[in-house]
């Protein structure tokens, strides 16, 4: 009887179990259902990491050691069980620690895409070591931690063609990365602050093959370091440049702005913010 039982067991479907599983609370997911037998534990690591897109952003609902050791432990099965992973999102707190980030980076070769959000507010030294392993990088999203980064992923991610970085720039930043990735379709520098002469730089032609420009609800600051929004007539300027300059690029499809409408959430913007 025992042995009819346990081969029921290994013949559940496993798709189906997914969606069952992903009814449950992330309590039973780590704790439950791994435990019955194998075919609820590869259920189980698909439900909660969902291969081939590597999901870790239910980390940051992870309220106590015990929970966060069990999904560490649970990720690394994922991982070796699971091969081809194509792209890996970061969750905004609770960064997997550095040998578990390590780990991941080194089994993953074939990632495409990463995304860590750009509210994030963890250390992104881990992920700065991590893209040393990531040769095949197509797509990079993260916040913007320095020019150290960048150059980080100038010297291993040679074929990236989308990327979107989140913060602080000046015209030095902007003119590495338009000269470490001449090949970029698709920058956004979304909810940052850079000065007008940065943003010159970018639509000054060398970015060749670019086809997206997303600046929505960006600080563009003038030659004073002041938020060019508070000049009517600098801000009518600049409009126009940028306007001038998008008509003059061969490559430019779309250009996201917010810069002739009246946006609630640049005008909440502070400096720096």
């Amino acid at each position: 009887m025992n042995k009819i039982k346990e081969a029921e067991w290994r013949d559940l479907n496993s798709c189906v179990l997914s969606q069952i599983f992903g009814l449950l609370s992330l309590q039973d997911q780590l704790f439950g259902a791994p435990f019955v037998c194998h075919s609820w534990l590869d259920a189980s690591l698909h439900t909660i990491f969902k291969h081939p897109n590597l999901d870790l952003s239910c980390m940051q609902n992870l309220d106590d050691h015990q929970q966060l050791s069990r999904f560490i432990h649970l990720l690394k099965l994922a991982i070796k069980h699971c091969k081809n992973w194509v792209s890996l999102c970061l969750p905004p707190r609770k960064m997997p620690d550095f040998y578990t980030l390590m780990f991941i980076a080194e089994n993953t070769p074939c990632i495409s895409r990463v995304t860590l959000p750009a509210n994030s507010s963890v250390d992104v030294y881990p992920v700065f070591m991590a893209v040393m392993y990531w040769k095949n990088l197509r797509i990079f999203h993260a916040p913007f931690r320095g020019i150290q980064f960048v150059s980080q992923l100038m010297d291993y991610c040679k074929k990236i063609v989308e990327l979107g970085l989140h913060g602080e720039f000046s015209e030095r930043d902007v003119c590495c990365i338009v000269e470490g990735f001449p090949g970029l379709r698709a920058l956004d520098l979304s909810n940052s602050t850079l000065s007008v002469n940065a943003l010159a730089v970018i639509l000054d032609g060398r970015l060749k093959c670019i086809r997206d420009l997303n600046v929505l609800h960006c600080v563009f600051l003038d030659e004073e370091g002041k938020d060019a929004r508070e000049n009517y007539a600098k801000m009518k300027l600049l409009r126009l440049k940028i306007l001038e300059m998008v008509s003059g690029s061969k490559s430019l499809k779309k250009v996201m702005h917010c810069l002739g409408k009246s946006c609630e959430q640049c005008m909440n913007r502070s400096l720096g913010g």
